[in-house]
């Protein structure tokens, strides 16, 4: 952002939501956030210290990834349902303060580094947390029907969800114009060993440490909705205990914080479902083949030269190891 956007900027805080910031704005880039960014911003409301997000799109995105007036929407219904995400403030469109749409919401304390929760080295905070993660989760499952989130979020037909999903995917790799053999092989195992839906309820789409904020003991709010959609809620289970987000802590396999027993009978206690870990290596596949698939998207960006990144040309060593565990799964040597 020039200078001249941040004046802007500055303007638009002060008269939209009367936040009033020093000159220069105290504004720093947040981490994390390779496909959005996310900028912190400091000031006052109401004679109070007063600290606000700015969530914007980054140069360039993935497909798979919804727009910042989409995402903005679901949080303003997410937070009316009382779900655990950062009260929205203000949307603007492209070209009025920004080259971007963007938004802002209230900050919200924690922490939400998965290198740091997942060594946090203290049992009985850990199951604290593992356990306010799934009671979490199961109260976003529980939005199986919304009139005003399937107006932003259309819900699929279950019976095609499955296979949109996975055709989607295979879509996606072959836009790559890559020859990746095991993913390519893992695309196939998946369409011949679709499990049974249930029901359809409001997927999350990257709940992992990362995006969920933790403060002490508990979950203080819920971040990153650009890929929330319909599906199964094994999807969301899958995606937290995948290998992938253990951050080297294979053994914890709840998000790498601790033991699935610990997550799931919280989760269970709420929403009344109980998954069993053996039910879960479909949607480990798919929480690989999804995340190679979006690692590869994002070093196409660096490589294409449309926004040049060592972050993002990083993404790609990450590849051969996502397959690695693509196969050990398949091999049932997880």
């Amino acid at each position: 952002m020039d200078d001249i956007q941040l004046q802007a900027l500055q303007t638009l805080l002060l008269n939209k939501l009367d936040i009033h910031t020093a000159s220069p704005m105290p504004i720093k880039k947040l981490s994390g956030g390779a496909i959005q960014e996310n900028w912190a911003i400091q000031g006052q409301r109401e004679h109070a210290d007063y600290e606000i997000v700015l969530r914007k799109n980054a140069e360039t995105s993935v497909e798979a990834s919804s727009d910042r007036k989409q995402e903005y929407d679901l949080l303003q219904r997410l937070y009316e349902l009382n779900v655990r995400v950062p009260e929205p403030l203000l949307f603007q469109s492209k070209g009025d303060t920004l080259n971007s749409d963007f938004f802002v919401m209230q900050k919200i304390s924690g922490m939400a580094e998965g290198h740091k929760l997942v060594r946090l080295n203290q049992p009985e905070l850990q199951v604290a947390i593992l356990q306010d993660i799934g009671q979490r989760l199961a109260d976003l499952h529980a939005i199986s029907a919304d009139a005003e989130i399937e107006k932003i979020i259309p819900k699929p037909i279950k019976a095609d969800y499955l296979n949109q999903s996975i055709e989607l995917l295979q879509s996606h790799l072959h836009k790559l114009n890559q020859h990746r053999p095991i993913l390519e092989f893992a695309l196939s195992w998946m369409q011949q060993h679709q499990p049974v839906i249930d029901d359809l309820v409001l997927v999350h789409g990257d709940y992992r440490t990362g995006n969920i904020m933790i403060d002490h003991d508990h979950v203080s709010g819920i971040l990153d909705w650009e890929f929330a959609h319909w599906g199964d809620r094994r999807e969301d289970i899958g995606w937290f205990t995948a290998k992938c987000w253990r951050f080297g802590q294979n053994a914890q396999v709840a998000g790498g914080i601790g033991a699935y027993k610990d997550f799931i009978q919280a989760y269970a206690e709420h929403a009344d479902v109980f998954i069993p870990e053996f039910e879960l290596k479909f949607w480990h596949i798919l929480a690989h083949v999804r995340w190679a698939i979006i690692a590869l998207q994002q070093a196409n960006r660096n490589l294409d030269n449309t926004e040049p990144s060592l972050e993002l040309a990083l993404t790609a060593f990450l590849v051969p190891q996502l397959e690695k565990n693509i196969l050990d799964i398949l091999g049932d040597k997880e």
